[in-house]
């Protein structure tokens, strides 16, 4: 206990409602650092953090019908600020309906890689995917680009930006409809290529504005963090912040239960991916995961090694030097980050989970099978009472921004 001591001094010491080792305390500390963490600078996109760039990212994240003429989606019509910047349902629903849960935008950014299986190495190369996915924005990337020439405002927001539209994507007597994929490949191959390198082009310039704007969405302060700020300064009703339950919760998080070995640092995620060993979910056939977004990043023209990246190099794209694809990542999803995570229900890759406490339940035994590869050998059944799983549901809820 002598670095409480040393940390804090006594008066401190006499706020906690548990008793702390000097590892336990150390990674308590760890999760809320004095500074709030920043998103590292994204080499591969350079409007990451220009205002402008933002504010006509946010424009585009909520334009209904973005995705080009005839669809009625917009990002935030699954990425919605009332519902922690998810949807609230088990699976997303636009044009279709998929098998996976919305993850939530907030705190995206601090991401190596987006996606529950990693399949995009950017937040500006994930917003592709929905836009032309036909169970979700059901559009095209020419499609974008007529929207927003056809408005006279966000078209010269965009131009201010980024030059000049290119002269095929404001031409709207053509089809409405060019894409690359499957269901629109005849307008896309009616396009020359010079033509489709235009709208390559531009198009990955507004997914780099619509990424500026969500690298803003991060977490704020939560009772957790006001808890640890009172015991730095020795505010004594900011240390109040902490239920005596949620401290509990606490202690358990980062000792007994050992959820920090995989939810440490101020996200609360590792960032890597894992199997924890989940049974099919009805008739859903179970997900490949890592390695089938291994694959996927690796066939993207928008990675961060392609022609569209504004920085190319090994060293502006380090994480793609270490993509493992192998018999023990199979079946491994994305570590989600905890910060304000009492929002986002319901919980796990397939949305299963529709509470908190059924989420510790389902770590507290470890039931099942995975349906495919095997359930990560470092997680063990926790063995908890309900009382501590209460607990542990406190500490949590206590990490929601205020």
């Amino acid at each position: 206990m002598g670095i409480i001591s040393l940390a804090f001094g006594l008066s401190s010491m006499m706020q906690l409602s548990v008793e702390l080792t000097e590892n336990e305390l150390r990674a308590m500390l760890s999760l809320s650092p004095p500074q709030a963490p920043a998103p590292r600078p994204k080499p591969t996109n350079v409007f990451a953090d220009n205002p402008d760039a933002a504010k006509l990212g946010e424009k585009l994240f909520f334009l209904e019908g973005l995705a080009g003429e005839g669809t009625t989606q917009s990002c935030a019509s699954c990425h919605n600020p009332e519902l922690g910047w998810s949807d609230g349902l088990q699976f997303a629903i636009g044009d279709g309906v998929g098998t996976l849960n919305t993850p939530a935008v907030r705190n995206a950014a601090f991401n190596n890689f987006v996606f529950w299986d990693g399949s995009a190495d950017s937040l500006w190369a994930q917003a592709a995917q929905p836009i032309e996915s036909p169970i979700e924005m059901h559009g095209s990337r020419y499609g974008v680009l007529r929207t927003i020439s056809s408005d006279e405002e966000l078209l010269s927001e965009w131009q201010s930006l980024f030059g000049q539209m290119p002269a095929v994507a404001q031409d709207l007597t053509r089809a409405p409809h060019a894409a690359p994929n499957e269901e629109f490949s005849a307008g896309w191959r009616a396009l020359t290529e010079e033509n489709r390198l235009a709208v390559n082009t531009a198009f990955a310039k507004t997914l780099k504005a619509i990424a500026a704007f969500e690298r803003t969405v991060v977490s704020g302060k939560s009772n957790f963090d006001l808890f640890v700020e009172g015991l730095r300064t020795e505010d004594e009703e900011l240390s109040k912040a902490l239920s005596p339950q949620a401290q509990r919760g606490m202690k358990l998080f980062v000792g007994e239960a050992n959820c920090i070995s995989c939810h440490f640092g101020p996200l609360l995620s590792d960032g890597q991916f894992h199997n924890i060993g989940l049974e099919p979910y009805k008739d859903i056939p179970p997900a490949i995961g890592r390695p089938g977004g291994i694959e996927k990043v690796r066939l993207d023209l928008f990675n961060g090694r392609n022609q569209f990246s504004d920085d190319t190099s090994w060293k502006a794209n380090g994480q793609m030097l270490y993509m493992i694809s192998n018999e023990h990542t199979v079946g491994a999803m994305k570590t989600p980050s905890l910060r304000d995570v009492a929002a986002t229900a319901p919980y796990m890759h397939d949305g299963r989970f529709k509470t908190l406490e059924e989420v510790v339940e389902f770590y507290n035994l470890l039931p099942g099978f995975p349906g495919v590869g095997h359930r990560e050998e470092t997680l063990n059944r926790l063995l908890l009472s309900d009382e501590q799983l209460a607990e542990l549901v406190a500490f949590i809820k206590s990490l929601s921004s205020l």
